[in-house]
């Protein structure tokens, strides 16, 4: 049974998402599939193409992954099942016999290449950047070209593509973090103890709306740990908020409170309880 479990995640090989693929199936025998967008995954998933899929969602240094909450806002038959913490370091690769001062190309996604921006303005303050659709990807193009050009990707990636690590740490911050979301078709309450749960929501444009929703959480002492804001995309300045805390629909004063929001929000998702990351 285990063995027919389809669990995507953005390819090609060696890229974060795999390590968190990787991290997320360890020991359950499952089939990873290499995506070729972050699209690709969720309408995998929704569409019964696969069977799971991690996406990345937040980052330490560069905050939210925007694509993604939009995408779980708008999709149906979809739900978050688990989080994954995977610490980020990103490597300056390159062919065997390119010079950090011969480099005249960088190439990566644009949330590493936003991550080592300092990095590269200090070392590297003539070389041009070039977006990727992934770290692992702009590992590939650099070994398949003859051009003085180099990635910035997981160190694991040299070994997968034959390139070498010119410098083995080049991210701004030491401590970088990637939250990834563990994504499903079915909502699963969790009843761990370490319990998350995701919604998204509306509310009325008038004063105090969003203040009343938070309320409901302060009164029965349950802590937020995540409220963000994204357009509607309706017109400019109506947003919905994203919201995670801790707790699990399971609880019945969890159930209390999603019941409440109902009656004062215009919109309401519950996007999935699942057990936290340690």
């Amino acid at each position: 049974m285990g063995s027919s479990i389809c669990l995507g995640y953005l390819g090609p090989k060696g890229t974060f998402s795999e390590i968190a693929s990787h991290q997320y199936s360890q020991g359950k025998g499952w089939h990873l599939v290499e995506c070729n967008s972050l699209e690709d995954i969720i309408n995998g998933v929704v569409s019964g193409m696969l069977d799971k899929g991690i996406v990345p969602v937040e980052n330490s240094t560069e905050g939210s992954v925007g694509l993604v909450y939009d995408l779980l806002a708008c999709s149906c038959n979809m739900a978050i099942e688990g989080e994954i913490i995977v610490p980020v370091i990103h490597s300056l690769l390159a062919r065997s016999k390119v010079s950090i001062e011969k480099i005249e190309k960088v190439f990566s996604h644009p949330q590493a290449l936003a991550q080592c921006r300092n990095f590269l303005r200090k070392n590297l303050p003539h070389v041009c950047w070039q977006e990727c659709t992934s770290t692992a990807a702009a590992a590939m193009l650099v070994a398949e070209s003859e051009q003085p050009w180099a990635a910035l990707a997981p160190a694991t990636a040299a070994a997968v593509y034959g390139l070498e690590v010119l410098i083995p740490q080049a991210n701004d911050y030491p401590n970088n973090m990637t939250r990834f979301f563990a994504i499903g078709r079915e909502q699963l309450p969790s009843r761990s103890i370490s319990c998350k749960t995701s919604l998204v929501f509306g509310v009325c444009d008038r004063p105090g709306a969003l203040y009343l929703v938070l309320r409901e959480f302060a009164l029965r002492g349950i802590n937020l740990t995540r409220i963000e804001s994204r357009p509607a995309k309706n017109k400019l300045g109506e947003y919905i908020f994203f919201l995670d805390f801790l707790g699990s629909t399971a609880d019945p004063l969890v159930q209390d409170l999603l019941c409440n929001l109902s009656k004062i929000t215009t919109y309401l998702k519950l996007l999935g309880s699942y057990p936290a990351a340690e």
